[in-house]
């Protein structure tokens, strides 16, 4: 028998023994020496039961309240984590809102040029950064050598085209090479790939015009060469400059715009609007 069983038993019979002197003080009351010792004894008895069936009730009371406070705790757990996962979600809907917006105002931008957004679904099983899958395809008008962009800058272009589903090749690919000009000087080169620098999200800035100053911080943009990507989008800022012993350069490290590990949606320029 558990525990509180066993002092509800013994709170019953001290309420027995306390109704029990009750009756005997209260049938020899009155003043008279059988009465006076009847009460004398009975007075501390009476309190002591008083005081255990008290305890016994007041111990039965913290148990049902301790089970009322948990079974508030749980509820209010329950809630908690209700709520918190509702701040989630908002948060998501929010951000991915601002991202379509900016994509939207992406594609005002440039009027002149048919485009079609689509959504990342994969990236390589291989090195993430080579290449990257989206979800529409040549059903969607999209085909091998469309240039894709995002708001932040240039992402790559597609090199494999589905009915549904398109791949698409970073400018972080070791294959990958653009046409670039240095926006503070007009300067042109090339970007292309590296796979030791594709690791760390970046790429290098080669064969440039060997009359063109360039210092960190510079930004890079398409300069259109090549008929793949119009001239003027964003490939990325220098950080990094190295020269041979005669201060030739030998190439730049490029940390591109666009956030490789963290695309979401994109736009995929499949021509200009006639």
């Amino acid at each position: 028998m558990s525990f509180f069983s066993k002092k509800w038993r013994v709170a019953l019979a001290a309420a027995a023994v306390v109704a029990a002197a009750g009756f005997v003080t209260e049938h020899f009351a009155g003043v008279n020496p059988i009465g006076t010792v009847v009460k004398t004894i009975a007075s501390p008895v009476q309190t002591g039961f008083s005081y255990i069936a008290g305890a016994v009730e007041n111990a039965c009371r913290f148990v049902w309240d301790m089970r009322a406070y948990k079974a508030d705790n749980e509820a209010l757990e329950a809630e908690n984590l209700q709520l918190k996962q509702q701040n989630r979600d908002t948060a998501t809907y929010r951000e991915e809102n601002e991202r379509l917006q900016e994509l939207l105002d992406l594609k005002d931008s440039i009027a002149d040029y048919s485009t079609v957004a689509a959504r990342v679904i994969s990236y390589s099983a291989n090195n993430w950064y080579e290449t990257i899958e989206i979800n529409k395809g040549s059903m969607s008008g999209l085909s091998e050598g469309n240039a894709v962009i995002t708001s932040d800058g240039v992402v790559g272009k597609i090199t494999e085209t589905g009915p549904n589903y398109s791949i698409v090749t970073t400018i972080l690919d070791s294959s990958s090479a653009v046409g670039i000009r240095v926006s503070r000087t007009g300067g042109s080169g090339l970007v292309e790939g590296d796979s030791e620098l594709a690791a760390n999200n970046q790429c290098k800035l080669s064969f440039l015009d060997r009359s063109t100053p360039i210092i960190v911080g510079d930004v890079v943009e398409t300069s259109g060469s090549g008929g793949i990507y119009p001239p003027g989008f964003i490939i990325g800022s220098i950080i990094s400059v190295s020269a041979d012993s005669t201060g030739n350069l030998k190439y730049a490290v490029i940390d591109p715009a666009v956030d490789f590990g963290n695309l979401h949606e994109v736009l995929v320029i499949n021509g200009i609007v006639n």
